[in-house]
């Protein structure tokens, strides 16, 4: 048995005052394919929610809220997909171009890396468009603190310092409190996070029993394993709400041009005195940009990083134009 409060609901409220009907609310711990799962004040229940079978029009993801009805013939079933305050929503990776919801109703988004391997920059600069574009806020997690912080953590907590960081080790316990008080009582927070870098661990810890399935890091490449295999809603013992996710080297970002700007801030703002409102900073007169990287005060590799998904983000938009067109 969970109460709405042990779920986030009065989170949830201040954020919105939906009309109920007359069902019974839930949030959705975990989807599979026309069916939910559940957790409600009267336990976990197995729900109907594809619109073939049900009336709801919106597909529900891991951490929604939504109303259920039960059916004498057809059982329980999701009648309403509550609004969403949040949601991570990337490049659906099964389609051209189209968007998916990955989560919703977060609040917090962890970016996780790990102390035994390469800090990819560029992943997490992905991660944190993400974030910035769900209305969640980012937070760097390093897991593994116990093998020692490694430079280039240090150069990416220096390069975002507006973001805060947490480094965390499971053997030593340190960090964990941390996270707890950030989550506690009814926030939610979701990590996102390749594979085998101890995010199932983290979970483990923060949930005071193992409810991930954990599994060795090859040693030859320190590749791990997708021991979570579906994005899933945990509520934690001491407070809050926690969204596991299974491990991802990279995600397609969707409609995402303001987030990159808020992300990479010192670009924006230099671009703001570029002689150009549509500058490329690449090979245009007076550029800010480029003088910048010329004295040394942006960095050439984060530019190219900034362009290259500036570029993305430009071409994604301009096939979901050619689409519009030839569907009219």
């Amino acid at each position: 048995m969970t109460d709405l409060h042990q779920l986030g609901w009065e989170n949830y409220r201040e954020n919105h005052d939906p009309d109920l009907g007359a069902g019974f609310l839930g949030r959705v711990r975990r989807v599979d394919r026309g069916e939910v799962d559940v957790v409600t004040e009267m336990g976990d229940i197995r729900a109907l929610s594809d619109s073939q079978r049900t009336s709801v029009s919106t597909a529900p993801t891991t951490g929604d809220w939504v109303e259920i009805l039960e059916d004498p013939d057809m059982g329980f079933l999701v009648e309403t997909v509550l609004p969403r305050y949040s949601s991570i929503v990337r490049r659906d990776p099964a389609e051209l171009e189209q968007a998916q919801v990955m989560v919703s109703n977060i609040d917090l988004v962890g970016i996780v890396s790990s102390a035994d391997r390469p800090i990819n920059i560029a992943r997490i600069e992905r991660f944190l468009v993400l974030a910035e574009n769900s209305q969640a806020e980012a937070i760097l997690i390093l897991t593994k603190q116990d093998l020692g912080i490694p430079e280039e953590w240090n150069r990416v907590v220096e390069g975002f310092p507006g973001i805060r960081s947490i480094e965390t080790s499971v053997l030593e316990g340190s960090g964990i409190a941390k996270i707890q008080n950030l989550i506690a009582p009814s926030h939610t927070l979701v990590l996102l996070g390749e594979s085998g870098i101890g995010k199932s661990s983290l979970v483990n810890l923060l949930m005071g029993k193992e409810v991930q399935e954990t599994s060795e890091v090859r040693f030859g490449d320190k590749k791990g394993k997708h021991t979570t295999v579906a994005r899933e809603l945990l509520t934690i013992p001491t407070g809050g709400i926690l969204i596991d996710t299974p491990g991802i080297r990279g995600v397609g970002l969707w409609d995402a041009e303001e987030a990159v700007e808020r992300v990479f801030i010192d670009i924006s703002t230099e671009a703001q005195r570029c002689r150009f409102k549509d500058c490329t900073h690449t090979a245009e007169p007076n550029c800010a940009v480029v003088n910048a990287v010329n004295n040394g005060t942006l960095d050439q590799n984060k530019l190219s990083r900034y362009l290259r998904l500036r570029e993305e983000l430009q071409e994604q938009a301009e096939k979901r134009n050619l689409q519009r067109r030839k569907s009219r």
